[in-house]
């Protein structure tokens, strides 16, 4: 833009041409005079700045946004200079010309920009970055329950629907569009409060925005300048899940079978024989290799490998990112051997994985560790074989290609999952060895977490027939008789 600087002379110099034109001046900053084209014969002063967008994808694009003063001989030209040099900060902070205020969306779109580089802090000092998990896990909770950016139609419901504060009042505020100067503790509460039919999602994203605005908190120049307002906000009561499998003696059936019809399904059996012996989480048995990898780089891909001399894996706990030693018991050692001769040897189930690394190769590329969904379908129909889950029939298609029979689909519900497999370890490890060798073997913070979230006591061992050593210990009183005094 053409500048010059403000006189009468020169902006009445100034001629209507075919197009709409402006020109800047040169004492003022953000003043600038707008010359519209023919016939309209009109002179108009705003003032004019910039500011930055950040878009869905985190990307920054800078828009224009303009204010108008007032026509050409309203007000005197040094009038007109002052009230720009008086309002052109406060004009930009609030962006009264487009609307637009820095939002808890412009918070939390930063935040996730942010989170792949970003560092969580421990007590010790030490700075280490999030876990590609826990990245994964705020970006979905924050896009969801926090920005709304979902297909679900219940979540989009509870996060927009107008809420009954008091009976009478109504609150209409969306949480992502409240402007974060104006954000407030009560705006939390509201929001979480609207969360109250999911509990658990409700709870892990109120702490993942206060992790947003911690992050915020820490730049040079915060957007929210007040204190983190999801502080001590009552959480949801959480009914702690330590279901497991009650039946010993099924236990007892599924080992047998991975151990007798392992040729079948060598690396999906194992996998399962693995997690009931060694009661690991299973992300920690995904990447498992057969041999520690020669390089750092090659280790650091790996969950863990196999120490063979010492019938031993190796692990590096994907919770709390510590080292461990897990000790293998003989069953385990002996399905491992049993695959490893499967893989090697010719014309077998598992001989397609020959030359692959990782014990429990991925199906569609034995180059990679299996995840969540290569077993989708099995773990489906073995879940199903041993009673963990139900099914109902949902519909009986005939098949369109003109052949005999039908083609049925059912809808399964799950009673107990592979997830469930590390408590019914941790609960008969603790009935065997006490709970304080049960929460020692699993690495856990304190035996409060084993007894919360695994451990299941024996009921029937909690009874006692006598007590202070009633029983085999009495001693009948001899009767007196009548006439003994």
């Amino acid at each position: 833009m053409k500048a010059i600087n403000f006189t009468k002379i020169a902006l009445e110099k100034l001629k209507h041409t075919q197009e709409t034109y402006r020109i800047a001046d040169q004492k003022t900053t953000g003043l600038s005079i707008e010359v519209r084209a023919e016939p309209s014969f009109i002179k108009t002063y705003y003032a004019e700045w910039s500011y930055v967008v950040i878009n869905k994808e985190g990307k920054q694009k800078r828009h224009g946004a303009r204010r108008k003063i007032c026509r050409y001989n309203q007000m005197t030209i040094e009038a007109v200079r002052n009230n720009v040099n008086l309002n052109l900060a406060n004009w930009k902070r609030t962006n009264t010309q487009t609307g637009k205020k820095k939002t808890v969306e412009d918070l939390i779109r930063g935040f996730i920009k942010a989170l792949p580089t970003a560092f969580r802090f421990k007590k010790d000092g030490k700075k280490i970055k999030y876990k590609q998990k826990t990245i994964d896990s705020y970006i979905s909770l924050l896009e969801c329950y926090c920005l709304g950016e979902t297909q679900t139609d219940e979540v989009i419901q509870i996060l927009t629907t107008p809420f009954n504060i008091d009976g009478s009042s109504y609150y209409k505020k969306i949480l992502k569009d409240i402007p974060i100067d104006e954000l407030t503790k009560q705006d939390i509460k509201i929001w979480h409060s609207r969360l109250e039919t999911k509990p658990i999602s409700a709870n892990r994203a109120l702490a993942a925005l206060s992790v947003a605005i911690d992050w915020d908190s820490q730049k040079p120049i915060p957007l929210l300048k007040i204190t983190n307002p999801c502080l001590r906000i009552s959480k949801y009561t959480e009914n702690k899940d330590k279901r497991y499998m009650e039946d010993l003696a099924k236990v007892l059936e599924i080992r047998k079978y991975c151990i007798e019809q392992m040729w079948r399904d060598p690396q999906f059996l194992c996998f399962i024989m693995i997690l009931f012996e060694i009661g690991e989480r299973l992300e920690d048995c995904y990447g498992l290799a057969w041999n520690k990898p020669n390089s750092i780089v090659e280790q650091n891909k790996c969950s863990g490998w196999i120490v063979w001399n010492k019938k031993e894996i190796y692990l590096r706990d994907s919770k709390n990112r510590q080292e461990a030693t897990i000790g293998l018991t003989d069953e385990a050692f002996a399905a491992l051997k049993s695959l490893q001769n499967l893989v090697t040897e010719e014309n077998t189930n598992a001989s397609w994985a020959v030359g692959s690394k990782w014990v429990f190769p991925r199906p569609t590329d034995k180059s990679l560790p299996i995840n969540n969904s290569s077993y989708r379908c099995k773990i489906r129909d073995y879940l199903f074989k041993f009673g963990m889950a139900e099914r109902t029939l949902v519909k009986v298609n005939k098949k369109v290609d003109g052949t005999k029979g039908k083609r049925t689909k059912y809808k399964y519900t799950n009673t107990l999952t592979l997830k469930h497999i590390r408590k019914t370890f941790v609960t008969y490890y603790g009935r065997d060895h006490g709970i304080e060798n049960a929460s020692m073997r699993m690495r856990h913070s304190s035996m409060e977490v084993t007894k919360n979230h695994y451990y299941n006591e024996d009921q029937e061992k909690l009874k006692v027939k006598h007590m202070y050593g009633a029983g085999s210990n009495v001693v009948e009183l001899k009767k007196v008789a009548n006439d003994e005094k």
